[in-house]
């Protein structure tokens, strides 16, 4: 491999002394980068995060945003859920349900890193509590 090198180094002093040119650099960035024409900047995305902690059993969670429902069943605690929506699309709702029984639990709701809501309840053993915690936010 040294040797290789060392030839090919004293090729290119060869061409330039006998008024050659050696041959272009290749203008590839190196692996795992890229060069700026190619390079794109990722979309700005507005970060809704669902938090759920306690002790209270979640028989369900349902989750829905802009119309668009999930649901899961026999959920254990603590629970969060992050959804990342693109700036410039408008306003977009959403609700989280809860059935619970038996403990305590508390619910946060954040939009790019601020508070927008919060709820805690708690329930018997046996019982089926419903709760909910709801919002919006836009561009």
């Amino acid at each position: 491999m040294t040797r290789t090198v060392v030839v090919a180094l004293l090729a290119a002093s060869l061409l330039t002394a006998c008024g050659g040119s050696a041959p272009p650099a290749a203008s590839t960035p190196p692996p795992g980068e890229t060069t700026a024409a190619t390079s794109t900047s990722p979309a700005r995305q507005h970060v809704l995060v669902l938090d759920v902690t306690g002790t209270a059993t979640l028989s369900s969670l349902t989750f829905t945003l802009d119309g668009k429902v999930s649901e899961e069943k026999e959920v254990g605690l603590p629970w969060s859920k992050t959804v990342e929506v693109p700036y410039g699309t408008g306003n977009h709702e959403w609700e989280l349900t809860m059935r619970h029984s038996g403990g305590t639990f508390a619910a946060t709701a954040t939009v790019d890193g601020r508070l927008l809501t919060q709820t805690a309840g708690s329930g018997s053993p046996g019982s089926d509590n419903t709760a909910n915690l709801s919002g919006s936010f836009s561009d």
